[in-house]
Formats: C-alpha cells, sequence, structure tokens
C-alpha cells in the first residue's frame, strides 16, 4: 500500500468489525459514491439504449399484458386511471404508468450490471475495492487503472452477461407461455437463475479487479460464493430489488411532479454507487475469507490453486 496515497480519514486507529468499517467508509465517502453514481449513469448510455431495446422486447415476449396497447385497455378496464375510453385522458395516464415500468426495469438492468460496458465498471469496480481495503481513493485515476488494467476480461464478461440475460429472458417467456405445469415449473427455474447470475455477475467485476485469474476461474469462485453464503445471497438479491424498483415505485404513487424530481434524483445521485460498493464489499469479505489473500495466481497451478481455499475458516 502507497501510504502516502490514503487519506488521512481511511485511517481507523481500533480494529473494528466489517459492519462498522462499511458504514464508516459509506460515510466518509460519501460524496466519492456520488461521483462515481453519476459517472456510472454517463458512460453507460449507450447501455441504457440497449437495456430499452431489451425491455421493450422481453417485456411484451414474457406477457402479453406489457403489450403497450394491452396494457393500457388492462388499466383502463381494472379501475387503475378511470373508467374512460382508450382515446381519453385514462389512456394518457395509462401509457405513463408503462412507460415507467419500462424505465424502473432499464433501471434495475443497469443498476445490477446485467448490462453494462464491462471496462468501465471494471473502472468503477476498483474504486469500490479500493474503498473497502480503505487504500484511498482518487476517482479518476483509480477508475482509468481499473479499466485499463482489467479491459479485456471485463469486456468478455459484460459480453457473456448480455448473452446469458436475453437467454434467461427468452427461456422465462418460453416456458411460462407454454401454459403447462412444466412450462411454469421451467420458467420458474430461470427466473430464479436470473436473480442468481445478477448476485454471480456482480461478483466477478469485483474478483476482475482483485485477483489475477482465468475468467472460467472467477466464474467458479463466484458461483462457489453463493452457494456457501446461499441465505445472504437471497437477501442481497431482496435489496437490490428493493432498491431499483419497489422504492422508486412507492415513491411514485403520489404521481406529483415532486415525486418524479425525487426518484430522477435517486437515481442520479446516489442509489447505484451506493448498491454497487455494498455488493462489491460483500464480495471482498468473501474473498478475504475464502480465498488466498495475494492478489496474483499463476496459471500455470492445478485449477485448485485457483478455488475457494479450504482451510480452517471454511468451516
Amino acid at each position: 500500500m502507497n501510504l502516502k496515497k490514503v487519506p488521512e480519514n481511511d485511517y481507523e486507529p481500533e480494529q473494528h468489525g466489517p459492519v462498522f468499517n462499511y458504514f464508516y467508509t459509506l460515510k466518509t465517502h460519501f460524496l466519492t459514491l456520488m461521483s462515481a453514481n453519476l459517472l456510472f449513469l454517463i458512460f453507460n448510455i449507450p447501455m441504457m439504449l440497449v437495456a430499452f431495446a431489451y425491455v421493450l422486447f422481453f417485456l411484451p415476449y414474457i406477457n402479453s399484458t406489457f403489450v403497450p396497447a394491452n396494457f393500457v385497455q388492462f388499466m383502463i378496464d381494472s379501475g387503475v386511471v378511470g373508467n374512460t375510453s382508450i382515446n381519453d385522458v385514462g389512456a394518457d395516464a395509462a401509457y405513463q404508468l408503462y412507460y415507467l415500468v419500462v424505465l424502473f426495469c432499464v433501471m434495475f438492468l443497469l443498476g445490477s450490471t446485467l448490462l453494462v460496458i464491462g471496462p468501465f465498471q471494471a473502472g468503477f469496480s476498483q474504486i469500490y475495492r479500493n474503498l473497502y481495503r480503505q487504500e484511498g481513493v482518487f476517482l479518476f485515476t483509480d477508475f482509468k487503472d481499473g479499466m485499463k488494467n482489467n479491459w479485456k476480461q471485463s469486456l468478455i464478461a459484460s459480453v457473456i452477461s448480455a448473452v446469458f440475460t436475453a437467454v434467461c429472458l427468452l427461456s422465462v417467456g418460453f416456458y411460462l407461455n407454454m401454459g403447462t405445469k412444466f412450462g411454469t415449473a421451467a420458467g420458474t427455474f430461470f427466473v430464479i437463475l436470473f436473480f442468481v447470475f445478477v448476485i454471480i455477475q456482480n461478483m466477478v467485476y469485483t474478483i476482475i479487479v482483485s485477483r489475477e485469474l482465468s475468467l472460467k476461474n472467477i466464474y467458479k469462485n463466484a458461483f462457489l460464493f453463493f452457494l456457501l453464503k446461499f441465505g445472504p445471497c437471497l437477501g442481497l438479491v431482496l435489496l437490490i430489488i428493493v432498491l431499483l424498483i419497489v422504492i422508486p415505485a412507492l415513491l411514485m404513487v403520489t404521481t406529483t411532479y415532486f415525486a418524479y424530481a425525487v426518484v430522477v434524483f435517486y437515481y442520479l445521485t446516489f442509489i447505484f454507487g451506493v448498491l454497487q460498493y455494498t455488493l462489491s464489499y460483500f464480495t471482498g469479505e468473501l474473498m478475504k475469507e475464502y480465498m488466498d489473500p495475494k492478489d496474483t495466481a499463476s496459471e500455470e497451478e492445478d485449477d485448485e490453486s485457483s478455488d475457494l481455499q479450504e482451510g480452517e475458516d471454511a468451516g
């Protein structure tokens, strides 16, 4: 560690547990996380358009209710937007609700890092890694280093994520639309697999910037992490859904212009940075517990050298 680089507020003279360290770093570097949040949205504008394409294609494919005309009619028939004709104000309100649903889904695909530009995400993961390690953060320098040193693996990881997400969503729509018990069971399996992959993919970016392993071993370790911490990982899935979809949706229930402003502020300023830092911190704790502390690993060694360490703490 370069001691000259570390700001004074990154040092804690007393030993504390991971929960204290998480909130301490969150407090002392909240402006850094806000900056990373805004940069995350700016740099991923192309992937935001891709995410819109995904949502507009896959939502109606999974359920015909999400065909825009069907959604409008459903909202009117159910009385959500008033019992008016389809060409009236009720239809306009229904279309607004439809595109809010689309917006929430797009923000989920971005914020969960399923659809991001890999090298940029490696840069952000480098920032979160240094925050977790309390090594001090220089926003643009660390971002550039993370992107430059890990661009190849992170680019491949982002392509894998985009393809895997499309395959999962296609499978969910295909099986659920079969209308059989087998189709329901298979569709439910792919829904679960989709959310499992959300956690794994976030772990992958953190491991990429923290260890020199092959991408195959990175994904293998991330999957084993998920199995080892199955309960906490399910909690993280719920946290992602609540932070990226449920809270913004509840804020929009008021249907006031102030609520729109709050949601925009929520997305633009901090939620992506805080959420991704939380996932990186969780992954860092797992690496500290189960993986070799070295920052490098020889690719000539047996595959066991890049697997999770089954030492005394693996219990």
